[in-house]
């Protein structure tokens, strides 16, 4: 399976994807009823500014099994995530948010939140075994959940070549 930034192209495939979630699993998603693709939502989702708007998809082959993606807004991102009805509980979700995270500490995001149905156990219960924190929202049907982001480390060519010196016996 493979991860990677969702673009233009993918329109069909993603398109299909979203369109094959049960109507439940669109419903946690979108958080209202999505019985298709428009394709103004389709362009929304696909034309990303990639230092405010990081989307990615689990490929398996050509189709889509897997979203997950964020918006920046200020310090903070808004995220939403969604896996194949067939492809849940096999770790999935897990590897995207952690892409996703990745991305997120490169370009300076220090939170990362989202607002999950109060119902969407299976939800829930990721974002807390993830680390999150669950808040109470205005609507009593949403949860808030939030992570704080440490800043990515900045690569430092001292401590590789120092690892390296010491890793070759000239340390």
């Amino acid at each position: 399976m493979k991860i990677r930034p969702l673009r233009v192209q993918d329109a069909a495939a993603f398109r299909t994807f979203v369109e094959r979630l049960s109507p439940a699993s669109r419903y946690e998603r979108f958080q209202y009823v999505v019985k298709e693709m428009s394709s103004e939502l389709l362009r929304l989702l696909l034309v990303a500014d990639p230092r405010s708007h990081v989307a990615l998809a689990a490929f398996e082959g050509d189709e889509v099994v897997g979203e997950a993606r964020y918006v920046r807004a200020g310090d903070g991102a808004d995220f939403a995530i969604a896996v194949a009805d067939g492809h849940r509980r096999k770790g999935l979700a897990r590897r995207m948010l952690d892409n996703l995270l990745r991305a997120a500490r490169r370009q300076g995001v220090r939170r990362i939140e989202g607002e999950v149905l109060a119902s969407n156990d299976a939800m829930l219960q990721f974002v807390t075994r993830a680390g999150f924190s669950l808040h109470d929202h205005e609507d009593a049907r949403l949860v808030r959940v939030e992570l704080e982001l440490r800043p990515a480390r900045p690569y430092s060519r001292t401590a590789d070549s120092a690892r390296f010196s010491i890793g070759a016996g000239f340390g």
